[in-house]
């Protein structure tokens, strides 16, 4: 019972709040949207406003003045070009500390026949943790089994389908510099949009009555974790980013070496009522 009573404690200093870290819908006037960068080899497509149609006059400007609206009045789109480009549409950075079960969510329109059927050109969504010096594959439209074709043999009547996607950013909890990034790349291939980015998440706060003179370290730790503080130590608990109790203690130690890499909350309850809890990265 008292188990039972110290983890409802626990779980009581705990709060569980939803929020939107990232959303774009792409309607502003201005493209790209604030905090957004765009970088392309060619120079005649870039990512831009679905609204936004080439002037020129050769066969084919005209062609490519079509573009994909998803939803509203734009959408991010870039167009075909017959020689090689690579274009990439980054987002802003957002920091998933804290964050529980964060999600990438977008909705995508691309061209069966030239992006998926012969592979002309490619369409993905990656992540970086590090200011984008590296970048990881999170969705490839190759393996994206949303997309359609009509059957009936002609590229140029394929159905265009839109496809919602959503991929989970809980390998990437506890980075604080967190973009995402659409990657183009194609030669004589087709046309593609996205719409509707938001990355959604909920978020892991405690409560603390008063601070106190603590330190909780090493951090990152590849086992011991020592406290050191000022005040008599009620109990040490440590929770996944969930907030589910993992160990409860009530040494000057907390032993991580058994748990996984990755990110976990060390909370100290003091003696006189207050608290301290940190995040600890487990290597």
């Amino acid at each position: 019972m008292k188990k039972l009573l110290l983890i409802l404690g626990v779980l009581s200093c705990l709060s569980i709040n939803a929020q939107t870290l990232l959303s774009e819908n792409f309607e502003g006037a201005t493209f790209p949207p604030t905090g957004w960068t765009r970088t392309n080899t060619n120079s005649a497509r870039q990512w831009d406003l679905s609204t936004v149609n080439f002037t020129g006059t050769t066969a084919q400007d005209i062609e490519t003045r079509d573009h994909f609206t998803i939803t509203g009045n734009n959408s991010a789109t870039i167009n075909w070009v017959g020689t090689a480009n690579t274009a990439n549409l980054t987002s802003p950075s957002f920091s998933l500390v804290g964050a529980t079960t964060p999600i990438l969510k977008f909705n995508v329109v691309v061209g069966w026949s030239y992006m998926i059927d012969s592979d002309a050109g490619d369409l993905i969504a990656q992540v970086s943790t590090n200011g984008g010096t590296s970048w990881t594959t999170l969705w490839n439209e190759d393996t994206e089994s949303g997309f359609t074709d009509d059957g009936d043999g002609d590229e140029d009547t394929d159905l265009y389908n839109t496809v919602a996607v959503q991929k989970s950013l809980s390998a990437y909890i506890g980075q604080a510099d967190v973009r995402i990034r659409f990657q183009y790349t194609g030669a004589d291939a087709d046309a593609v949009a996205v719409d509707d980015v938001q990355v959604l998440a909920s978020t892991l706060s405690t409560k603390e009555a008063s601070k106190s003179k603590t330190s909780i370290y090493p951090n990152p730790t590849k086992g011991e974790v020592n406290i050191k503080t000022d005040k008599k130590i009620k109990s040490t608990t440590v929770l996944d980013l969930s907030g589910k109790v993992l160990t409860v203690g009530s040494s000057e130690t907390v032993n991580l070496s058994a748990f996984t890499k990755g990110t976990y909350l060390v909370k100290v309850e003091f003696a006189d009522g207050t608290s301290k809890t940190e995040k600890i990265i487990k290597d």
